[in-house]
């Protein structure tokens, strides 16, 4: 396990220290059985998976106390998320996570401890894909300027191909200058994106990506 995984793996551990079991769940009765219902209920870690799952998808109009609940369940929903098990698009829990003003939770703040070490372990991870994980933290926070700097700060080789492959990704597509993250693509990016490519120390582009950011910035 490498340093930035422990890391990763003692910020998950420190927030499952908080789950407990609340008051009782009341939800949408056409979409949960009083079984499921009183299963969310119960001490989160008893919870079956499918039904985790299916919570983290499901709109906040679904529960008289969506923010208690995801609360509750946030341990396990960002354990799974951030170890590749969960069934759910990372953007759409993030969107949740914002719905459910996590900001404002006890202990928030441990919530961030995981994002922040999850996207050390990212850059880390030679098989992660940092872009979507970019996503997902930028949604969550409301900005992808904490986690672009910290991706241009990080000189290791992982990280900079993850870095090479994601502007490649964003400047060929046509994702530039309009790119805007989130499951419903609720977070505009483009130009914070673009600012911070342009800053990136020259070894990280060659001189097509270069030309191609001139290209769509008219830079010439």
């Amino acid at each position: 396990m490498t340093t930035a995984q422990q890391r990763l793996h003692h910020a998950l551990d420190a927030l499952g220290r908080t789950a407990r079991p609340g008051p009782a769940v009341d939800g949408c009765g056409h979409c949960y059985t009083p079984r499921e219902l009183a299963a969310l209920s119960g001490p989160p870690d008893l919870v079956p998976d499918r039904l985790l799952h299916s919570v983290a998808m499901k709109s906040p109009g679904h529960w008289v106390d969506f923010p208690a609940l995801y609360r509750r369940l946030a341990p396990r929903l960002l354990r799974q998320l951030t170890t590749g098990t969960l069934a759910v698009d990372g953007p759409l829990v993030a969107a949740r996570l914002v719905a459910a003003d996590w900001t404002s939770w006890h202990r928030a703040e441990l919530v961030r401890d995981v994002l922040d070490a999850w996207w050390c372990a990212t850059l880390a991870d030679p098989a992660a894909n940092a872009a979507d994980v970019l996503e997902t933290v930028s949604v969550a926070t409301g900005t992808a300027t904490p986690w672009l700097r910290a991706w241009s700060e990080t000189r290791t080789p992982t990280a900079e191909r993850h870095l090479t492959r994601a502007v490649g990704d964003w400047l060929y597509y046509d994702r530039l200058p309009d790119l805007r993250l989130g499951f419903h693509r609720e977070l505009p990016v483009g130009p914070e994106i673009a600012a911070w490519i342009a800053a990136l120390p020259p070894h990280l582009l060659d001189e097509e990506q270069r030309s191609w950011l001139d290209l769509v910035y008219d830079r010439t």
